[in-house]
């Protein structure tokens, strides 16, 4: 018999505050619990990317470039931070930002058929 397994969302981070905020609201506001990985990490990116993610959130750092997270979460709704956050904004761009993660996070599929 399967069960029904939610597909994780993963934040890969630079700075860490960053990557917890994010995590945080989206367990505060929509009941989410994020996977999080230092961008930084290479063999961290790749043990959380080998869960299947259905969200892949991230600060797109210089080891990051070297890499296509395409082709590496082919499944996966890819947010790059800086396309929907504006740095030292606080205002209404930031809070756009955030509704936007929110809402590509209820819109993933969300969940997979997993062995019970």
């Amino acid at each position: 018999m399967a069960s029904q397994a939610q597909r994780p969302v993963l934040v890969l981070y630079e700075h860490a505050l960053l990557g917890e905020g994010i995590a945080r609201h989206l367990l505060a506001q929509i009941g989410v619990e994020a996977t999080l990985a230092p961008a930084h990490d290479m063999e961290a990116v790749q043990a959380a990317l080998a869960l299947d993610p259905a969200v892949v959130i991230y600060e797109l750092s210089e080891p990051l470039r070297q890499v296509d997270l395409s082709r590496l979460a082919p499944h996966a709704e890819l947010i790059d931070l800086s396309m929907v956050m504006a740095r030292g904004s606080v205002g209404p761009h930031s809070t756009a930002g955030m509704d936007r993660i929110l809402q590509v996070v209820r819109d993933s599929s969300g969940t997979v058929s997993r062995p019970a």
